[in-house]
Order: C-alpha cells, then structure tokens, then sequence
C-alpha cells in the first residue's frame, strides 16, 4: 500500500537523496544501515549488540508500518545505500491511536546536512494529512543539542524530563519527552 509519494531533496551537501516509503525488500539493506549507525551515535539509547533482528525480523517490522494506517517509515537512499530512516510509529491502542512516537537515525556522515530536517519535515506533513494523527511525540536525550535545535525548529515542544533516564558507561543523561501538535 502506498502512503507516501517518493521525493528527491538536495542536501547542503548538494547531494540529491531519494526519500521514499520503506518497502519488504528494503530489510537487509535498513537492518546494515541500522548497525551502523546506532553505534556511531551517542544519542540512540541501544548498543550494536542489543540489534539482534533477524532480517525476516525486519521484514515484519517494516510491514507493521504498511499494514498501520497511523505509522509511516521513509528511508533515504543515496547512491543505493539507505543512509537513514525515519519511523511514525502510531499507537495501537484506541484511545491513543491519534498519537505516533518518532525515532529517526542516519549514518554519521550524513549528520547535519539536512537529512534530519529533510525526513522529519516530510514525516510532519505526512501525519498533516493523515485522518488519525493528531500528535506526535519523541523523546531525546536533553545534551542533544543538535537534536534538540532541529525538534524546537520544527514546532515540537517540551513536555517533560525524566532525570538519569540513560546510563551509560556510568555516566547518567536526561530523557526529555517533547510534542508537536498536527492537526
């Protein structure tokens, strides 16, 4: 089923990048994708040894957001390559349905060269037009300064901290929950 048209954007990099809806087939290259950049980043919650998805896994998880009319995954491909992705990932129950929870990684390479912007931009206007969304909401750690920056400039606001929420390597970080109405 197709929810989301494909779009070209360039980046500041001036590199063209094909941001398209995440199809069965996209598994194995997401999943490599995947362990490669959640431990490169300091600010996705999960170590590389805690990716243990097979890729029928994956193909399954990609199907919840085609079969999920509240959730959406786009991918962005340059060159052939999945170089990040974005997931609406709408929630189930009924009383909550017209709510999707956002994560979104990208190889380091590719940081800061409007890629975040890009895919959460298209991932707001998508929910803008679904019948069922009404919010969404993410959670980031609070020294994500980059990440915070991209979240307050595209409308999202702060609910809430949860201290020491994270540890790692014996160091605690603070988990701050923030909402972007869409309707």
């Amino acid at each position: 089923m197709q929810k989301f048209n494909t779009k070209i954007i360039e980046l500041k990099n001036q590199k063209k990048v094909t941001i398209r809806q995440a199809e069965i087939n996209d598994a194995e290259k997401l999943l490599n994708s995947i362990k490669i950049y959640v431990p490169e980043s300091e600010y996705v919650p999960k170590l590389k040894q805690e990716i243990k998805l097979t890729i029928e896994e994956e193909k399954d998880w990609i199907n919840s957001f085609l079969i999920n009319e509240n959730s959406l995954l786009l991918v962005a491909e340059y060159d052939n390559e999945i170089i990040g992705n974005i997931d609406l990932n709408g929630n189930r129950r009924k009383i909550m349905e017209h709510t999707a929870v956002i994560g979104m990684g990208m190889l380091k390479e590719w940081r800061n060269s409007g890629l975040g912007t890009a895919l959460l931009q298209l991932a707001i206007e998508w929910a803008k037009e679904n019948t069922i969304l009404e919010l969404l909401w993410l959670q980031v750690y609070t020294e994500n300064k980059l990440g915070l920056g991209l979240y307050r400039k595209m409308g999202f606001e702060e609910n809430g901290i949860i201290k020491n929420f994270f540890k790692k390597d014996e160091k605690y970080f603070d988990n701050l929950t923030m909402t972007r109405i869409v309707k």
